[in-house]
């Protein structure tokens, strides 16, 4: 079932108005016992799952991994690429563009994921858009970082965002929510 909001995402610091959005709308879903339910695609279509809720983490995945992607859009002029569909909420609520488009890779790169990544961020080089990198703002973050800029296209519009003060997006957006 798609998602319009969800108490998990909500404690979290992503509002109703983030997941309601039409950048969203088709990549988050719920199950039946409530999880949140962020499909990860491949070539061939949807490959695994990460699931997520108070007290589960977990990814039940196929043969090959892929990727969690939002909408994209036509006039779109950013990729943000994040470590995790939450961190891409995240990020996306920090800094609302509405021409910006979300991947996420889950954490490390397998090969199949280093080929869709690069089919991703050609497309959006040929159409003369940035790449943003907004992996943690730790060493697994940085190595990952340096991975995802090894396979963008050269000449590319590669930049690095990290949050100043926290580990991750969410930590950030968290701590946005209590000075708010």
């Amino acid at each position: 079932k798609t998602i319009s909001n969800h108490p998990y995402l909500n404690q979290r610091g992503i509002t109703s108005d983030t997941l309601q959005s039409p950048r969203f709308q088709g990549s988050i879903y719920t199950d039946s016992h409530n999880n949140v339910i962020f499909p990860h695609q491949n070539s061939e279509g949807v490959c695994g799952y990460e699931i997520i809720n108070h007290q589960f983490q977990g990814f039940c995945n196929g043969d090959t991994p892929g990727l969690w992607t939002s909408r994209s859009g036509s006039n779109d002029q950013r990729q943000v690429i994040c470590e995790s569909p939450l961190e891409c909420l995240s990020y996306h609520q920090l800094h609302p563009d509405n021409n910006t488009r979300y991947l996420a890779t889950g954490g490390t790169l397998s090969e199949s994921q280093k080929n869709l990544l690069r089919r991703r961020l050609k497309k959006i080089h040929q159409q003369g858009g940035q790449i943003i990198i907004a992996t943690d703002n730790d060493e697994a973050g940085d190595l990952l970082a340096q991975e995802i800029a090894e396979n963008a296209p050269k000449n590319a519009q590669l930049f690095r965002s990290t949050p100043k003060h926290h580990q991750d997006w969410n930590a950030a957006l968290q701590a946005q929510f209590k000075q708010q």
